[in-house]
């Protein structure tokens, strides 16, 4: 879709989060004289410090795009982990997982994270817990972080970052512990049975070691009702966590510091349900012609044809079985849906300052472990006929039976015969997933009156297994899989009629066959199991300076870096199917890669400065755990790595004594060889399978507008926009029609995955004073908008895709309150919040199983509310 088709779609109120942020802007700059009373509440926005160049920087004086978050911020927006930051920042959307309460889709700039957690492929977003890359999502959990900031990196990150960040990165920073006593407990209660409570204690300066300890816990019941089960607790979006987490940290001569951190998480959820959305009917879907090229494309099964003749276990499930897109409050899971994650891990830093250059050693070692057991279609169980070889004559008449040879008493015995039953779902799941990784990483930094220098080396490795099993049911239309008249050929064969007499009686029998056929659709009951194991090593080494060629006063700063990595990837697999594989199936690849930056930096006049930065990122292939092995060989084929080059100019503004901060990014990313999932038309009948391929070249053109503006010493109002355009120019997933072709380009009907082109978030805070002290009424009211989004490329392997795109949300949150409250030696707060305000139903994540003949997806949370109250001395 072209730029003029895009913007053509941008609702009314995405149009309206336009101008109501661009509003600000304007207000900001009428109104400065509105709060000139020289009060310290009025001194202006505070600067933010980040620590993106490896070094404690001024935002403002960092030429990328980044936007971040206090710890003052984090705890009045509720953030846990990084599912909470989507919207926060232009161009960044996240989606919650599917199987794991754990897991969720990140998308920075168009390029979002695997849709699966899949061990093979890595992530193209970084998230970093305390300098520690976190490899897989799914074992992020931060419910005892006590977070000092959050910054989140838009675009490529491939020289201090490493690889696996082309669209950008995610870093949480906690805080030290405090070296003087320092108490902080919270407890809240909100609607759907949530509560929680958390403690933070930090008990001083103790043998010159300071410390904090962490305990939190937290628990909802269910926001869908599964008519099948009568706990609450176990309803989908039910979820108790509980965490702790120690941190200790000494001085080093009053130049360098050790530091320990140790966190341990468990969660026992309920996922979201699926709901059932469409349906197919059986009809065969002729090739489709891209750019002149016939296509092979998946049909569904007639799952429509087979669930109006089934009976269901229980009858109240039966409605439920019909399929729409408007949000149902309940659901049949005849498989409960859970989820248990247990997330633990280790943090070393140690760091000294030699006057001439610092070091900082960080270390890293962390487990995950996942089980899951997921009801995919959420219809609950039902009984029809079941497809067997055996059992494939019976019912038929008696005398129809003898043209094909059997004896009159087999015959009378088959058409007496019932065609068997099976109690079946379309699609149930379980899931047991164990991760290991450690990581270390070495740096060496300094800095003159005209230079700033890191050199640096990192070593990551990982090793993840998955065992998967999996129970689906295909329906198979036996009059055109097994009665048709070409079909019959192979049938009259297996009955003992030569070759030249099946091809002249299949005619003259298969109509009388399909006429009396006692049971047309049948179910396929699939077993199959995928088990691997897969492993990942990287090495690589860095270095960045930063020339102020007038000094640090100049305004004019120059910036050059690069990296160079190592990649090892292996994948040891034993069944990716109904059986075990006779032999263990195993890939072994390598890649390297070198990854550079180039910025400027100027400032303009004081408080404005402008940046340019061409950049290169670079994710590292492997393998996808659902692909077939070589034909020739036992060998898996690793897909290839995907390389970026990034262009961007921006400019950052603090203007009307520091009241106003407008940022402006735009950027040009040009792709290499994108990894993409993709849905496989030649997967076993009755299975749903993908694949991840290359895209040979994706453009991504857009522009991030942030803005804050202090109106008065009462109001502040905050904002983001974001549009990205996204064209790809080669997909080569098409399978022709012509045997032995090579694959064809498909980009001409494909959509980017998970992305929302158009985001845009506004804000108002405000605070009063009351006369209790130093005590505020302080609240926060807030819109975010994004685009739908498309959860795969196209309709080739996904007929519903289109229909399955998800919706636009528009969501309100708000929350009010009192804080500062003097309570003895401390302070109090007490807050009530909502999210989600207006309680839209919003489709937010589908999945299309292709062949299997049904779609389906995921809704965003209702409206969720609460009370939440607060002390800390």
């Amino acid at each position: 879709m072209g730029d003029k088709g895009v913007i053509m779609t941008i609702s009314s109120n995405a149009r309206f989060a336009t101008r109501f942020l661009l509003g600000a802007s304007l207000i900001a700059v009428a109104s400065p004289a509105l709060a000139q009373d020289g009060t310290e509440e009025d001194a202006g926005l505070g600067e933010i410090v980040v620590t993106a160049q490896k070094r404690e920087q001024n935002l403002q004086d960092v030429p990328i795009a980044i936007s971040a978050l206090s710890a003052e911020k984090v705890e009045q927006l509720g953030i846990n982990d990084s599912r909470d930051l989507s919207g926060l920042a232009p161009n960044v959307t996240i989606v919650q997982g599917t199987t794991s309460s754990g897991a969720a889709v990140i998308s920075i700039r168009g390029i979002p994270t695997p849709g699966s957690e899949t061990f093979g492929l890595d992530t193209a977003n970084g998230l970093y817990v305390d300098g520690i890359y976190i490899g897989r999502s799914g074992a992020s959990a931060l419910d005892v972080m006590d977070i000092e900031r959050v910054e989140v990196l838009r675009g490529p990150q491939g020289t201090l970052f490493g690889r696996n960040t082309t669209g950008g990165g995610i870093a949480f920073i906690s805080r030290k512990p405090s070296d003087e006593l320092r108490v902080k407990a919270e407890a809240g209660y909100g609607n759907y049975g949530a509560w929680n409570g958390r403690i933070t204690f930090d008990p001083g300066r103790i043998l010159g070691i300071d410390t904090s300890f962490t305990y939190s816990h937290r628990e909802r019941n269910g926001v869908v009702d599964n008519i099948l089960q009568a706990d609450k607790s176990r309803d989908p979006g039910a979820r108790q966590s509980d965490a702790f987490r120690f941190a200790a940290r000494t001085e080093l001569g009053g130049t360098g510091s050790i530091q320990y951190i140790f966190d341990w998480s468990k969660t026992d959820a309920a996922p979201m349900n699926f709901q059932l959305t469409n349906v197919a009917d059986g009809t065969i879907r002729a090739p489709i012609v891209v750019d002149g090229k016939p296509v092979v494309v998946t049909s569904g099964a007639a799952v429509q044809q087979y669930l109006a003749g089934a009976t269901f276990a229980q009858a109240a499930c039966r409605a439920l079985a019909t399929p729409t897109r408007e949000w149902r409050d309940e659901v049949c899971n005849d498989i409960s849906n859970s989820s248990m994650d247990k997330t633990w891990g280790h943090n070393l830093q140690v760091e000294n300052d030699f006057e001439a250059f610092k070091v900082k050693l960080t270390a890293g070692y962390r487990f995950w472990n996942n089980d899951s057991n997921t009801d995919l279609d959420g219809i609950g169980a039902f009984r029809g006929p079941q497809f067997t070889n055996t059992t494939l004559f019976n019912g038929f008449p008696s005398a129809l039976l003898q043209n094909l040879g059997f004896p009159a008493g087999t015959s009378n015995f088959l058409a007496g015969a019932a065609v068997p039953t099976v109690s079946q779902n379309l699609f149930d799941t379980n899931n047991q997933r164990r991760h290991k990784q450690f990581s270390q990483e070495l740096e060496i930094s300094g800095d003159t009156d005209t230079l700033d220098w890191v050199l640096g080396g990192f070593y990551f490795w990982e090793k993840g297994s998955e065992n998967n099993p999996q129970n689906s049911g295909f329906v198979l239309d036996t009059n055109a899989a097994v009665f048709s008249d070409a079909a019959f050929v192979g049938v009259l064969r297996g009955v003992g009629f030569p070759a030249t007499a099946a091809a002249t009686f299949a005619p003259l029998l298969a109509p009388s066959f399909r006429a009396t056929n006692p049971a047309r659709y049948r179910l396929v009951q699939t077993l199959a199991r995928l088990k691997y194991t897969a492993t990942s090593e990287s090495t690589a080494i860095y270095s960045q300076v930063t020339l102020y060629p007038g000094g640090r006063d100049s305004g004019l700063r120059l910036t050059a870096g690069g990296r160079y990595t190592w990649d090892k990837k292996s994948m040891f697999r034993t069944q990716n199917g109904a059986v075990a594989s006779a032999a263990p199936e195993t890939g072994k690849a390598s890649f390297s890669k070198f990854t550079w930056n180039l910025m400027l930096g100027y400032d303009v006049a004081d408080g404005i400065s402008t940046y340019a930065r061409v950049a290169t990122g670079y994710r590292s292939g492997g393998y996808n755990a659902q692909d077939p092995i070589n034909t020739t060989t036992n060998q898996l084929d690793a897909f290839k790595p995907e390389n970026v080059t990034s262009y961007e100019a921006g400019v950052k503004t603090e203007l009307f004594g520091r009241r106003l901060r407008l940022n402006v990014a735009g950027y040009y990313n040009e792709y290499k060889d994108l990894a993409v999932n993709i849905p496989r038309t030649d997967a076993p009948a009755g299975t749903f399978a993908t694949r991840v391929g290359n895209a040979g070249k994706v453009t991504y053109t857009g522009f991030e507008i942030e803005a804050q503006a202090k109106l008065t010493q009462n109001f502040t109002l905050e904002g983001n926009l974001g549009y990205v355009d996204i064209k790809i120019k080669e997909l080569l997933a098409g399978q022709s029609t012509t045997p032995g072709a090579p694959p064809v380009n498909v980009a001409s009907i494909s959509n980017p995955g998970y992305t929302s082109p158009f985001t845009a978030n506004a804000a108002l805070n405000f605070q009063f004073p009351l006369n209790w002290g130093d005590a505020r009424l302080v609240g926060r009211v807030s819109y975010t908008y994004e685009d739908g989004k498309y959860s795969f490329s196209n309709i080739i392997g996904t007929p519903f895709n289109d229909l399955l795109k998800g919706d636009n949300r528009n969501v309100v949150d708000a929350q009010i309150g009192f804080d500062r409250i003097a309570i003895g030696g401390g302070e109090g707060e007490i807050k009530l919040w909502a999210k989600n305000l207006t309680n839209s139903h919003d489709f937010v994540r589908a999945i299309d199983f292709g062949a299997l003949g049904y779609g389906g997806g995921y809704f965003a949370d209702p409206r969720t509310y609460g009370v939440t109250v607060g002390i800390k001395f």
